[in-house]
Order: structure tokens, then C-alpha cells, then sequence
């Protein structure tokens, strides 16, 4: 085996590990854009298609600091991270910090949700700060909770 091979193989996997262990059940994960790539989708890699790489449904809203909707919203997915600790994965994307990941999948106002569920189907998007009792109704038609 290539030693070049292996130091690389080895340095790729550790970082793997080490954005995975910030994850947390039971609150929403701040995450950035190599996080991203790491735990949902790798879209430089898999340009054309969507592959899912989390083992548990997860809820990515990609937000911004200065969005009065997204800060109404915060306390809703942090209520909802701790009623679905374990089952979902709850993530953040600061679109201000993650502009091209922002780009890559058309956000272009805030809040916009993902719901992408664990059998690799394709997200489920909704925009806009919507009641709990809404995103609940979402959850239980995409996870089929």
C-alpha cells in the first residue's frame, strides 16, 4: 500500500470523526460548510445526485444572524431537537458563513428548512418560519414519525 495513500486515508477518516463528534442529540448543531459535506452531502464530490451520508433523519435549516423569522424560529428547533432526541438529527447553516453551500442549493431567503430523511430519498424544502405544530405536520408526512 501506498504510504501517501494511507496517511491520507487515515487524515480524511480522523477529521470524519472529529466533525461527527460535535454532533449532538437533543439540540441544534451548528455546523459549517465542510461539516456539511462531512455529515449530510458532499456536493463537490456527488455533484449530480444526492447522497444522503447521516445515519438518522435530520433537519437542516440554513439561517441567517440578521433574519428576524430565523430568530423567531430558533426556539421552535430547539423544542423540537428535544422532543425528537434520537430519532433526528437537528443541524444550523449560517448562510452569511456558508455562502457557497447557501448557493449550491438555491437558498436565497432564509428560513429555509431540510428535511432529509435516512433512507437517502431526496429533501423535502420549505421556506419561511412556521409554527410548530406545522413542522411537526412535515416531519410526520417526510419521517413518517
Amino acid at each position: 500500500m501506498n504510504v501517501k495513500y494511507f496517511i491520507v486515508s487515515f487524515l480524511v477518516g480522523l477529521f470524519a470523526i472529529l466533525a461527527e463528534a460535535k454532533v449532538n442529540d437533543g439540540v441544534v448543531n451548528s455546523i459549517t460548510q465542510n461539516e456539511y459535506q462531512s455529515l449530510v452531502h458532499d456536493y463537490e464530490s456527488d455533484a449530480n445526485s444526492w447522497k444522503y451520508k447521516g445515519e438518522k433523519n435530520s433537519i437542516i435549516e440554513f439561517s441567517a444572524t440578521w433574519c428576524g423569522p430565523c430568530k423567531r424560529l430558533a426556539p421552535i428547533l430547539d423544542e423540537l431537537a428535544k422532543e425528537y432526541s434520537g430519532k433526528i438529527t437537528f443541524y444550523k447553516v449560517d448562510i452569511d458563513s456558508c455562502r457557497e453551500l447557501a448557493q449550491v442549493y438555491g437558498v436565497s431567503s432564509v428560513p429555509t428548512i431540510l428535511f432529509c430523511p435516512a433512507d437517502g430519498s431526496r429533501p423535502t424544502v420549505i421556506t419561511g418560519a412556521y409554527p410548530k405544530e406545522e413542522i411537526i405536520k412535515v416531519i410526520e408526512y417526510v419521517f413518517k414519525q
